[in-house]
This record gives C-alpha cells, structure tokens and sequence, in this order.
C-alpha cells in the first residue's frame, strides 16, 4: 500500500522552507553590499593611484574600462618592450591591480572635464602636458549607487554618498539671484 504525506507534514515543510529562507536572504543580500562596497572602494583606490601616477611621474596615465569583462584599471604611455626604439605604446599598468565589479554593477556614466562616456569601452588618459581631468565615475550596482570624483587638484576621491562630502552647487551672493560657483 502507497502512502503519501499529510496536509500537516507538507504545511510543516513549507514553514520550514520559508524559516530557511528568511534567514538565508538577508544574507545574501548582504554579501552583495559588502561586494559593491568593496568594488568603490577599489576604483576609489584606482582613482587614487591614477592621481598620484600622474603627480609624481612623467609618463602620461589612462584610466580603462571595459565593460564587457566589467572592469577598471590603469594603463601608460610608454616604450614599446618590443621595440623600444619605436614609438611609445599604452599597456596595462604593471604596478596596479584592475578592479572587476562584481555582477550587477557597471559604470553606468564616466565624466572627464564634463565630457559623458557612456560607451561599452572607455578611456580617460590624463593631458601630455602633465594636468590631469577632473573625473566622475557612477557606479550603478543591484544595492548601490554611488558617484566617486577625483578632483584635477586633488588626490582623494570623494563619493556622492560621503556626508562629508563638499557641496558645490551654485551660492547666491549678492541676493538678486545671481548665482556663483563657489570655486
């Protein structure tokens, strides 16, 4: 003779499977925040390096991405190491890591000098007379959105979602609605 389950042994399971649930979700929901946190803080760090590749060398520096792998890293102007008396050539910084965004998280708009990026692959080499552009990347993930800037005059980015983050939109000085850029 067969036998099957109860109506009472099959509600058993189902709660069962949603306790289980509702503990693992959460979980998981936080894994990915601290894995997008992670990726800004590494592009924040990339941002960082970028800066100070360009202040304390002579070769000219680009930040690359590549959004069909979704990552970021650092390249140089340099000589070719197989022909070194040829012209120089970009290629992938040896002495800083790419960062790859983890799945759900793209750069959704990159900025340098207000001019939009909003191709697949990109990149944003700093000037040949050694300045550098004022950079914004937005980073869209499935639990953040966040905007890192690196200043032309600085070396620490700062981040939309910073609250000690500078307010830069235009002050009304002299009370007529003329509006000044507060730098």
């Amino acid at each position: 003779m067969r036998r099957g389950f109860s109506l009472v042994e099959v509600i058993v399971v189902c709660v069962m499977l949603a306790i289980l649930a509702a503990t693992i979700v959460p979980r998981m929901v936080v894994v990915q925040r601290q894995r997008e946190e992670k990726a800004v803080l590494d592009v924040e760090d990339l941002l960082r390096m970028y800066a100070f590749r360009n202040s304390a060398g002579t070769q000219q520096i680009g930040l690359y991405y590549d959004g069909s792998i979704r990552e970021v890293s650092l390249w140089i102007y340099d000589l070719n190491p197989q022909n070194p008396e040829g012209p120089r050539i970009w290629q992938e910084d040896r002495l800083s890591n790419p960062v790859t965004l983890p799945d759900g998280m793209i750069i959704a708009r990159a900025t340098a000098d207000g001019v939009d990026f909003y191709d697949e692959r990109w990149t944003i080499p700093t000037h040949p007379d050694g300045g550098r552009p004022r950079i914004e990347l937005e980073l869209v993930g499935t639990e953040k959105l966040v905007t890192v800037s690196l200043d032309n005059y600085t070396t620490v980015p700062t981040r939309s979602d910073d609250p000690r983050a500078v307010d830069r939109s235009p002050i009304d000085l002299d009370g007529q609605g003329g509006t000044y850029d507060r730098w």
